[in-house]
């Protein structure tokens, strides 16, 4: 490998040179074309249709998104009673006694205790009715 000096090397010219006595009469000649150029036509910004009609939509647009928010969250969606649900539950094959047990809590077990009052009379009677049903057929 041969030995690489920057100091002896031969210098790479750029390729542009500016003319003799180039910048002795630039600012003079930048000035004279400073003067000759028209000043462009301003238009201010409330002065351009797009800017009206843009302005336009999104008012329209506001407008509607609140009379569309106002009657929709005014109007609460009814919840069913009490009775709705239990024969929903009823009727519904796919629902069985085991899904009904794994949802119920111990807070739930005992509410159902207290309101439904079953005396051991009425549970011999709806054995008693079973039995004599499952003998006639």
């Amino acid at each position: 490998m041969s030995d690489f000096r920057l100091d002896n090397e031969p210098k790479i010219t750029t390729g542009f040179k500016a003319p003799d006595a180039y910048f002795d009469h630039f600012a003079d000649r930048l000035m004279e074309q400073l003067q000759e150029r028209e000043e462009p036509k301003v238009i201010p910004l409330y002065k351009r249709r797009p800017v009206w009609l843009s302005a336009a939509a999104s008012v329209a647009i506001l407008v509607g998104a609140g009379i569309f928010l106002m009657t929709n969250t005014g109007t609460a969606a009814a919840q069913p009673d009490d009775a709705a649900i239990e024969h929903y539950l009823v009727y519904q094959a796919n629902i069985n006694s085991y899904d009904l047990m794994q949802n119920l809590d111990t807070d739930d077990l005992a509410e159902m205790e207290q309101s439904i009052a079953v005396s051991d009379e009425a549970i011999e009677e709806y054995l008693y009715d079973k039995t004599i049903e499952d003998l006639n057929e």
